[in-house]
């Protein structure tokens, strides 16, 4: 019967409190008992039941920062991530060409400068040689390059804020910033409807797949009104949950929609790999402090109109001089709306260079942060790209979840897939086992992040996050115990995963 199920013979975990049971019981999509074997057995009656012979069951994962759209139609694109110098992108770009559809763009994913041997993305004039349009975009999402072919047919206007020009005066194909935004918007509107809605079941089943059932989702980069409105319209489809935080510029269209999550990941700065976080001292690698993207005006108003209209709504700071503006004009808008000190949901994304005094006012305040271990995991530590770009002093601090959890910080972790692989516990693994000791969590702790603080930092702790009786019935049984095997948690296998009582995948 749908949203009936019991598992038994389990080892599982509610994250509420230290006890643990053996068997649990989820009715109508809600957990309605957790106790012994027997005992669930007997409640159970011609309910569906798993004996899990040993396994371990731990709420649905969460995953707070996704890039839904942009990771399922990631998925088509050209892994550029393992090229090791301008020459090999454009080897992959001349394969593509001679075996894609004449009429198609050739489209590139997940470009790091910082792997190129030249430490810079190919230019216009590089990928000129390709007689089709090219679209590349940068690991982060936060510029592509296009060739004249592609920057022609976008019918990019040249003055726009971020197109990157030469020596000569000429965009060099590079676009950051507003120029980044619209050229993203059209040539992902270029796609019919029916691909962006596969890109969206793609991302589900993926998610799924990692035992995660409810993901924050930060649209907007890569789409508008139409695409937010489609997601909106496909949830009661999908395997998952999926929160939308819109983008949108004008706060009346994300309410028009009845949404009440409004900005989600807007950019205060950008990032360390393309030194445009924006930090006090420059980069160790460069001549660049990086930069705020806007008016501390702005930020005000973004946050106040949230605040009066009852809205979520999330910022993206990295450096250090993100996290401060944020904060500073969170702090002033609270101030200015007194009766939403104890009732905002307010958040902060990545938060990873924070001075003491911002975890301090953080805290203070009450606002959650959504953070990515796997960050630091992949590309911190000795001979990295954060090494290299920050220096070694400022680089050892950076995301450190030991620091965060230990000022009063609330964290919910995150991927910011498919920036990094949207995988939770590859995330609880990273956070267990970061580049450097002292920033480590323990494995409880770790899952936490993902589990019950996860819910609390996306305003649903009253509902998820915990197996406790009354709560949705979201739930993944691993084939071992993430609390007893810190060195290889990012191994342990998915067996089910299950959303409101439904099993949804099967490993």
């Amino acid at each position: 019967m749908k949203g009936n199920l019991a598992i038994v013979n389990a080892n599982v975990i509610p994250m509420a409190d230290d006890k643990r049971f053996s068997a649990i019981l989820v009715e109508n999509g809600d957990i309605r008992a957790l106790g012994t074997d027997v005992e669930i057995r007997a409640l159970a009656g011609d309910y569906e039941v798993v004996d899990a012979q040993g396994a371990t069951v731990l709420p649905g994962l969460f995953d707070c920062h996704v890039h839904a759209l942009m990771t399922g139609m990631n998925s088509l694109g050209i892994d550029m991530y393992n090229c090791k110098d301008i020459a090999e992108v454009l080897s992959l770009l001349r394969e593509a060409h001679a075996t894609w559809e004449p009429e198609r763009f050739l489209f590139g994913k997940r470009l790091d400068e910082s792997r190129l041997a030249e430490g810079r993305p190919p230019v216009m004039a590089e990928l000129d040689e390709i007689p089709r349009p090219v679209l590349l975009s940068d690991r982060g999402g936060h510029y592509v390059v296009l060739n004249r072919l592609a920057f022609e047919a976008l019918k990019i206007d040249p003055t726009l804020r971020g197109v990157r020009l030469d020596e000569q005066g000429q965009p060099n194909g590079r676009l950051q910033d507003e120029a980044n935004k619209v050229a993203r918007g059209i040539f992902f509107d270029m796609w019919p409807r029916s691909q962006r809605k596969e890109a969206i079941k793609l991302t589900a089943q993926m998610a799924v797949s990692k035992g995660i059932t409810t993901i924050d989702a930060m649209e907007g980069f890569d789409g508008g009104i139409d695409d937010v409105r489609m997601i909106l319209d496909m949830k009661d489809e999908l395997p998952f949950d999926i929160n939308v935080f819109w983008l949108a510029d004008k706060v009346e269209d994300a309410m028009g929609l009845g949404m009440d999550h409004w900005v989600g990941d807007l950019l205060i700065d950008g990032t360390i790999g393309s030194r445009t976080a924006a930090f006090r001292d420059k980069f160790s690698d460069g001549d660049t402090c990086g930069y705020l993207n806007h008016t501390d005006e702005y930020v005000y108003n973004v946050v106040d109109t949230a605040l009066k209209n009852d809205l979520c709504i999330s910022f993206h700071v990295i450096g250090e001089l993100g996290i401060l503006q944020a904060l500073e004009q969170m702090e002033k808008a609270l101030k200015a709306n007194p009766e939403k000190k104890d009732c905002h949901r307010l958040r902060l994304e990545h938060f990873g260079y924070p001075r003491p005094e911002d975890i301090e006012r953080c805290a203070r305040l009450h606002i959650p942060v959504s953070t990515q271990p796997s960050f630091t995991y992949l590309r911190g530590g000795p001979h990295s790209v954060y090494r290299s770009r920050l220096g070694e002093e400022r680089e050892r601090k950076g995301y450190s979840m030991r620091r965060f959890l230990d000022g009063g910080l609330l964290l919910g972790g995150g991927s910011d897939s498919d920036i990094t692989p949207m995988d939770s516990l590859l995330g609880i693994h990273a956070a267990v086992n970061p580049p450097y000791p002292e920033n480590a969590l323990t494995p409880y702790e770790a899952v936490r992040m993902f589990t019950a603080d996860a819910a609390r930092c996306s305003f649903q702790g009253d509902r998820k996050g915990t197996l406790e009786v009354g709560k949705q019935g979201d739930l993944v049984l691993l084939a071992e115990d993430p609390m007893t095997v810190p060195d290889h948690i990012k191994d342990i296998k998915v067996l089910l995963t299950v959303h409101k009582g439904e099993i949804v995948y099967r490993g």
